[in-house]
């Protein structure tokens, strides 16, 4: 049983996409990062298992770590106590946030979290493909920035996208487009970071 739930928590951890890489360095690390993951919210884990409350304290401080934040409404999901999930961590920003710094953690992207992000725009772009009306489609623009490695402390602020977000996408629904080409701030725009992504990342939605 701790086999299989090693196996499902691994999988909502890296956003529930499978990859698969024919690099054994890359699988290996993936697999580094997860159970580097597991390990920490494994207690967390016991006590839902166990039907006890956790600390509330507990539920903030992984909440507020944008790259367990996702992982954590998910986990509180499975178990049924959605009711534990910070309200203040509940919107499209704060998920998609958390989806960025996620795929960031990938050893073919930054390779790890950055350590500091924070949002620079939300561009709002129409869907015109639309069956019904056209509607707002909304993508969060953040920023961020890290010492390591080396090639991304040399770019300072670095710019990265997720989303699109419509008002009815819940807000751990997850994007299908979540990307940073690591443009420098001011290299480009939000809007035409933003605009690259929709026309150039995942499918149409």
């Amino acid at each position: 049983m701790k086999t299989i739930l090693f196996g499902v928590v691994i999988l909502i951890l890296l956003v529930g996409v499978i990859l698969i890489y024919n690099d054994y360095n890359v699988k290996r690390r993936l697999r580094k990062l997860a159970q580097q993951k597991y390990k920490i919210v494994e207690p967390f884990i016991d006590k839902l298992k166990a039907h006890e409350a956790p600390e509330e304290n507990e539920v903030h401080e992984l909440a507020k770590d944008p790259s367990f934040r996702h992982s954590l409404f998910r986990i509180l999901d499975a178990y049924g106590r959605k009711d534990l999930f910070p309200l203040k961590y509940y919107t499209h920003e704060k998920a998609a946030e958390s989806f960025l710094v996620s795929w960031l953690e990938f050893p073919t992207e930054l390779g790890g979290a950055p350590e500091q992000i924070e949002l620079l725009k939300v561009v709002t772009l129409m869907d015109e493909e639309s069956l019904v009306d056209e509607e707002s489609l909304d993508y969060y623009v953040f920023k961020f920035r890290t010492t390591v490695p080396l090639w991304a402390a040399r770019l300072n602020w670095m710019l990265g996208v997720s989303g699109p977000y419509r008002k009815a996408t819940m807000p751990y629904d997850v994007p299908v487009k979540v990307f940073s080409r690591f443009n420098a701030v001011d290299s480009i725009s939000p809007e035409t970071e933003a605009l690259w992504v929709h026309e150039n990342i995942g499918l149409r939605r």
